[in-house]
């Protein structure tokens, strides 16, 4: 697994050659589309198998290269017990952990055979973490924060069908940075399952019926 990892880190900065960034800028000289997808990720956080969920929108190339923005958070409930200091005691509470960010995204399909294709995307995440409890009169409270900026390249492999939808999945790793401690081990492995929309496929196709 750690083999794999590595590799999926560093593909795009041993494979950035000439070759690669002229097949990536002729490729975006043909006319962008619009792009939509739901985003449903994997990972572990310290040691417990989570859930991460996103939305996506952007512009694609030539069905090749595809960029745009997003927004992903933690779908999956992280708790723990933990003591706090309230009221002048000490008292046991269960916190949950929070987890949303931004992601800027970058995609390249450099293989494409009938309704296949094999991608490696590419996203940064930059949002916050945090850990919060409800305390005695059900406010909620927050003991820690970060500021949280993610690393995440992957390889995913996608099937079309129905003419503008597609699934795919896929693996990948998560490498996080953060400005102070959530007590959680963040970096891990991540398994990818997504569905896209051909908006512009369909919104395309719509125009020529109607004309």
């Amino acid at each position: 697994m750690r083999s794999i990892a590595l590799i999926l880190l560093f593909w795009p900065l041993t494979n950035a050659n000439a070759q690669l960034l002229d097949s990536i800028a002729l490729f975006t000289q043909e006319p962008p589309k619009p792009t939509f997808s739901l985003d449903s990720r994997g990972s572990f956080i310290s040691n417990q198998n989570v859930r991460l969920l996103g939305v996506k929108v952007g512009l694609e190339h030539a069905g090749r290269v595809r960029y745009g923005i997003g927004y992903s958070f933690l779908g999956t409930p992280v708790e723990r017990e933990e003591q706090v200091q309230e009221g002048g005691a000490t008292r046991t509470v269960t916190t949950r952990m929070r987890l949303g960010y931004v992601t800027p995204f970058f995609a390249y399909t450099f293989y494409r055979r009938g309704p296949w294709e094999v991608s490696i995307p590419v996203q940064i995440g930059i949002g916050g973490g945090s850990v919060v409890y409800d305390d005695l009169e059900g406010r909620r409270q927050k003991l820690k924060s970060a500021f949280v900026f993610l690393y995440e390249p992957a390889m995913v492999v996608q099937y079309r069908f129905l003419e503008y939808f597609a699934v795919g999945g896929g693996l990948g790793y998560r490498l996080v940075f953060t400005n102070a401690s959530l007590d959680e081990r963040l970096n891990a492995p991540v398994y990818i399952i997504g569905v896209r929309i051909f908006f512009g496929d369909a919104y395309r196709d719509w125009q020529e019926s109607v004309e």
